[in-house]
């Protein structure tokens, strides 16, 4: 089997480089390529979607808005 793209790594980085290519390339042929049976294991151990918020923001009244667990959670 042939493909167009061959991705390295099933990581975060390499999910979202394939995905990317997919959505600009719908004829191509994407394939991901992990030598561990744990796809994006780190993700799941990040902080349960609390980290990387936003970086755009400099005061915690402003961030708030964009976090998903709420104003509480992030003032503390």
């Amino acid at each position: 089997m042939t493909h167009d793209v061959v991705v390295c790594g099933g990581g975060a980085s390499g999910f979202f480089a394939a995905i990317n290519i997919a959505i600009k390339n719908p004829d191509f042929s994407v394939v991901i390529l992990e030598k561990s049976s744990k796809l994006l294991s780190k993700v799941k151990i990040s902080g349960g979607g609390r980290c990387n918020v936003t970086n755009g923001r400099n005061k915690a009244s402003e961030l708030v808005n964009f976090y998903p667990r709420g104003e509480r959670k992030i003032y503390n």
